[in-house]
């Protein structure tokens, strides 16, 4: 099932997801007209997501990394549209964010991952 969220809900929405998710296995694209696609980060386990004010702006704040030094921040400013993909069972899917710009980020969460490793959904 696909749903696009209401401005207003974005905030719960990623706190709900935050919770539910934190340490998922993601993969990070970003999709612009000028670059393509590029892969921000593959594999890193999820942390967060919020919707923050960067300079008088809103945007929205995304944070992977695991404790080997491999952590990435990365802000999307000015979202205008926020869809979730659910994908098999369980809340697996891939969240698409797209900015004024025309710039689009999707984040895939692919599986948990446990002290030991992954965990196979």
């Amino acid at each position: 099932m696909t749903i696009e969220l209401e401005k207003a809900d974005w905030q719960g929405f990623f706190e709900q997801l935050s919770r539910d998710l934190d340490n998922w296995e993601t993969t990070v694209h970003v999709l612009n007209a000028n670059s393509g696609a590029q892969i921000l980060s593959d594999r890193l386990p999820f942390h967060g997501l919020r919707v923050q004010d960067v300079s008088g702006r809103e945007s929205i704040g995304l944070s992977v990394g695991d404790n080997t030094g491999a952590n990435d921040t990365h802000t999307i400013l000015s979202p205008t549209k926020v869809v979730f993909a659910e994908r098999g069972r369980g809340p697996a899917g891939t969240l698409d964010i797209e900015d004024a710009a025309g710039t689009t980020t999707l984040i895939t969460f692919v599986q948990p991952q446990t002290a030991t490793g992954l965990m196979r959904v």
